[in-house]
């Protein structure tokens, strides 16, 4: 009779082993899947912060064509003399400033 309990508690622990086993698969599959789904949003995430690096850099290259653009619409047409007189004008306007704000 021994025998049989031995058996039965041999069968029992093996129940239980079983029973964590299927556990654990069952936590290791929704991990997968989780690791899978958070791979999936990565790649996006990667793939977004690409596209928007691309914009950022297009945007600051056509800021810079259109500064450059106003600069040689405002300060091209003049020639040489008009540059230096204009020069000449802001040196006396920053000079005058410069007095106003020490004289105060």
């Amino acid at each position: 009779m021994t025998e049989l309990s031995k058996y039965e508690i041999f069968l029992q622990e093996l129940s239980s082993v079983e029973v964590q086993v299927s556990a654990q698969k069952e936590q290791y599959e929704e991990l997968l899947n989780r690791t899978k789904e958070l791979e999936k949003k990565l790649s996006i995430l990667q793939r977004e912060n690409e596209y928007l690096k691309l914009q950022l850099e297009n945007g600051e290259k056509i800021a810079e064509q259109r500064e450059d653009r106003i600069g040689e619409n405002i300060f091209g047409s003049l020639n040489v003399q008009e540059r230096e007189n204009l020069k000449l004008k802001i040196t006396e306007v920053i000079t005058k400033i410069n007095n106003h704000l020490t004289s105060s």
